[in-house]
């Protein structure tokens, strides 16, 4: 497998590209798993961040670990594995609905005010990093983990 460094089905290469220098350069675990997500969807999705060199990461303080990386000195990805989708607008029933979505299909789940953060950690099967659900910043919403990871038969 290789990276992904084009445009991939539903997202745009502005979109997926980092901000600081337009690099795309995604896992092609996340690359397949993205879209597929976008069709279960049924919906359009924005991506608001994507890809992010180290040193636009290191710019705008991200994490230095972050999933967003497009090289990861820490995980062992072949790129990005993480995308941020815009959901400020959206009813609390349409954010949770998509946050169970996602966690259903196998997504770590992070909430913020203003945007979901989605990553593929579970992909790496690395005990110290499993799937999650947790707050990625500020989160006033009146939904959070217990709600997302809930059974539709519970």
């Amino acid at each position: 497998m290789r990276p992904i460094t084009t445009a991939i089905p539903y997202f745009s290469q502005r979109e997926l590209s980092c901000k600081g220098t337009g690099v795309i350069k995604l896992d092609p675990r996340f690359a397949d798993t993205l879209p597929k997500l976008r069709e279960s969807w049924g919906e359009p999705l924005i991506a608001t961040s994507v890809c992010r060199t180290p040193g636009h990461n290191l710019k705008v303080k991200g994490h230095p670990s972050s999933l967003h990386l497009t090289h990861n000195p820490k995980w062992p990805t072949m790129g990005t594995m993480a995308v941020d989708i815009a959901w400020r607008d959206w009813p609390t029933a349409k954010q949770l609905r998509f946050a169970r979505l996602a966690w259903s299909k196998g997504w770590s789940v992070g909430l913020h005010d203003g945007f979901c953060h989605l990553d593929r950690r579970g992909d790496m099967k690395l005990d110290r990093l499993p799937q999650g659900v947790f707050l990625y910043g500020q989160w006033a919403g009146i939904f959070g983990r217990a709600e997302i990871i809930k059974q539709d038969n519970q």
